[in-house]
């Protein structure tokens, strides 16, 4: 029996120039989003989300990404479509880092720093 390979790690190519990155939010009625800022080494890495009680599991995740707005680079993940409710963002170590609540209609941005275990930097801006 072979043994599936390991996803290889993203490549990351560093600060780019021109215009901002395209990204579009499919929020209204009761579907939000959450942007969730990370320090730069965590570019590659992809950091879970699940209903507040669920345990931790990979079922919404998104990647953190090098992006382009405003004339600047921000280190982010962007979860672009999630109903409104309460989450549990997930530490890279598999601990609560914090718990967001998703408005509808609206954009939740947390500070996430190293995405280690819950912390005081991480905080809902």
């Amino acid at each position: 029996m072979t043994r599936p390979q390991p996803e290889r790690p993203v490549v990351d190519t560093g600060p780019r120039t021109g215009p901002g990155d395209a990204l579009v939010l499919d929020i209204g009625g009761d579907i939000g989003a959450l942007i969730l800022y990370a320090d730069e080494d965590l570019v590659g890495e992809e950091i879970d989300l699940t209903p507040v009680g669920e345990h931790c599991h990979h079922g919404i995740h998104t990647a953190v990404r090098r992006r382009r707005a405003a004339g600047r680079d921000l280190i982010c993940g962007v979860y672009p479509e999630l109903q409104a409710g309460r989450y549990t963002v997930w530490g890279l170590d598999h601990t609560p880092l914090a718990v967001v609540e998703i408005h509808g209609g609206q954009v939740t941005e947390l500070e996430g720093g190293a995405c280690r275990g819950q912390r005081s930097a991480a905080q809902v801006v």
